[in-house]
């Protein structure tokens, strides 16, 4: 993909941001005489300042100027502190965190014996606290949720890195469903999206944190990116050279060795200036045992990107190992030969000629590195020369080659006369190679 925000930009998926408002327990003041003023607030206002520390933090911080004290109950009950006048802020405190609400007295043993006295509650009153309990239970579910989307958010970049797409998708999108107004939510749903080539699903999402957050320049840029693919994907050109990529890399992954490099070679036909789809080309014959064929493709990547040190290395590392062996591969090469008391059957009108079908000429796919036998449902390679056209080409032994060029083989003879007829071209091969099939240019 051309730019993945999990390698080169930081996938920033942060906890919900909104701050959990502290919920308070309705309480009283503790006892005690109210001190002088504190700096630039009166008396009455230190009373006050106090009583809210000792309500939110069961203690006083008098050797504290009053601004620092007013800005850390700000943070404790809106997140972050305010700015401006100190007695308005301090105000403000105290009309929502009540400090003075008086607590039940504690029963004594003469007020134990009386019996007690029901207070007639104003409608006003019990509106009130039918509101105060209405609110209470707000803010539990609220800080549950917070609680809740944070674990997921977690779960999903996980679940991502361990390359699990879908299943960090889910997490996600419950995510932004208990937390809608959550950017870092979507710009992860379209983080996954545009690493799935579903640009259209990545950039609403994108969009929609942009929106959320119109300060962050990452999703904003993130926007643009995705924009640009989608104008891309008009192109049927690109759209092709993707798609055979994208078959490509899927083939390989599946083992498919012998289709995934014919998808590449189709690709380095119409793009033969890339040079990663030269080195995927080498890549492959070496895991198809053929690093002569693939140092042609690793040493033609290196011609186009000469300062790539991955290329390079992996050039001067495979020609190390063949010149290491290329005594031991040379004097394979001259010593493979028919064994002279063998008789070859030759299709009439084949190379060796006919003589009743004898002949100690080897047949033209000899020539070419090859041995063969009757197989179920074609001929089964059961010997490749080392070094040979057949090798080069990807060939191994217990290959079934089913068809030639598109015709359908039954028998050696067949195939030797199919090779004749070519003289020495280049043939197209279906190839059976265990439950699979592909095709291999010959």
């Amino acid at each position: 993909m051309s730019k993945n925000y999990f390698s080169q930009k930081r996938f920033c998926l942060l906890a919900v941001s909104a701050p959990l408002v502290m919920i308070f327990t309705l309480g009283g003041m503790a006892g005690g005489k109210a001190l002088a003023a504190d700096g630039d607030l009166s008396a009455d206002e230190t009373n006050k300042l106090q009583a809210v520390e000792q309500k939110l933090f069961i203690r006083t911080y008098d050797e504290d100027a009053s601004e620092p004290r007013v800005a850390r109950i700000e943070k404790r009950m809106f997140g972050e502190s305010e700015s401006g006048n100190v007695h308005e802020r301090l105000a403000k405190i105290v009309e929502i965190a009540k400090p003075f609400d008086k607590p039940k007295a504690t029963p004594t043993s003469a007020t134990r014996s009386a019996p007690p006295v029901k207070k007639q509650m104003s409608a006003e009153d019990q509106r009130l606290r039918e509101e105060d309990a209405r609110e209470q239970k707000r803010l539990r579910a609220l800080a549950a949720a917070t609680e809740e989307v944070t674990q997921l958010l977690a779960e999903g970049v996980s679940l991502y890195k361990a390359q699990q797409g879908n299943e960090a998708l889910e997490k996600f999108q419950q995510a932004v469903r208990l937390a809608p107004d959550n950017a870092e939510g979507y710009f992860s749903i379209g983080v996954i999206y545009e690493a799935q080539h579903r640009y259209k699903e990545a950039l609403a999402s994108y969009q929609r944190a942009a929106d959320l957050n119109t300060e962050k320049r990452d999703y904003k840029e993130a926007v643009a990116i995705v924009q640009k693919k989608l104008r891309n994907d008009d192109d049927p050109q690109k759209a092709e050279l993707r798609t055979l990529a994208n078959e490509a890399q899927e083939a390989y992954k599946r083992g498919e060795y012998i289709s995934a490099l014919d998808l590449y070679k189709q690709l380095d036909q119409k793009q033969p200036n890339q040079a990663m789809v030269k080195y995927n080309i080498g890549t492959i014959y070496l895991a198809m045992k053929n690093p002569v064929q693939g140092l042609e493709y690793f040493q033609a990547a290196q011609k186009l990107k000469p300062d790539d040190a991955r290329i390079k290395a992996t050039c001067d590392q495979l020609e190390g190992s063949l010149r290491h062996n290329q005594e031991a591969r040379l004097a394979a090469e001259q010593g493979y030969q028919v064994p002279s008391k063998t008789t070859i059957n030759m299709a009439p009108g084949t190379n060796g000629g006919g003589n009743n079908g004898n002949s100690k000429t080897p047949p033209l796919t000899t020539s070419f590195g090859l041995m063969l036998k009757h197989g179920k449902d074609g001929v089964e390679i059961t010997t490749v020369g080392i070094g040979s056209r057949a090798s080069q080409c990807g060939l191994l032994r217990g290959d079934v080659i089913k068809a030639v060029d598109g015709v359908v083989v039954e028998s050696q003879d067949q195939l030797n006369s199919i090779f004749g007829s070519k003289g020495g071209g280049q043939m197209q091969l279906l190839i059976q190679r265990g439950p699979k099939i592909g095709q291999i240019v010959f």
